[in-house]
């Protein structure tokens, strides 16, 4: 099953782009691009989305596919307070202080989150 249909996409980038076909010999999307100035450009992409001319990295801005998610290790203590707001600390010692004089509870967040993703 193909990724994305035939008719009108947007690139990575924003830009307008068309796909006429995908071509199931060589697994490739068979389209055009609008440039800047409006002008059409005939194009590929391959199956995954990844622009076939120049450079197939995934920060290519022709790429069909969206941009790939960050990652990063959140590291932090919650104090949970016993109206319900909490507060974050990025200090063990001084989150388990807080947390004896006034919290209600105390939570380790130790974890990789993607972009989009909640705690």
């Amino acid at each position: 099953m193909n990724k994305w249909q035939v008719g009108p996409v947007k690139l990575a980038n924003g830009c307008d782009a068309l796909i006429y076909r995908f071509c199931e010999n060589r697994k490739v999307y068979i389209g055009e691009l609008k440039d800047g100035s409006g002008r059409w450009f005939a194009r590929e992409w391959d199956a995954n989305g990844l622009y076939c001319f120049g450079d197939k990295v995934a920060e290519n801005p022709f790429n069909l596919a969206p941009r790939p998610k960050k990652t990063v290790r959140v590291n932090c203590w919650l104090v949970i307070y016993p109206s319900g707001v909490c507060c974050k600390f990025y200090d063990k010692a001084d989150a388990i202080v807080e947390a004896k004089a006034l919290g209600f509870a105390l939570i380790e967040i130790n974890r990789e989150v993607k972009e989009g993703d909640g705690l």
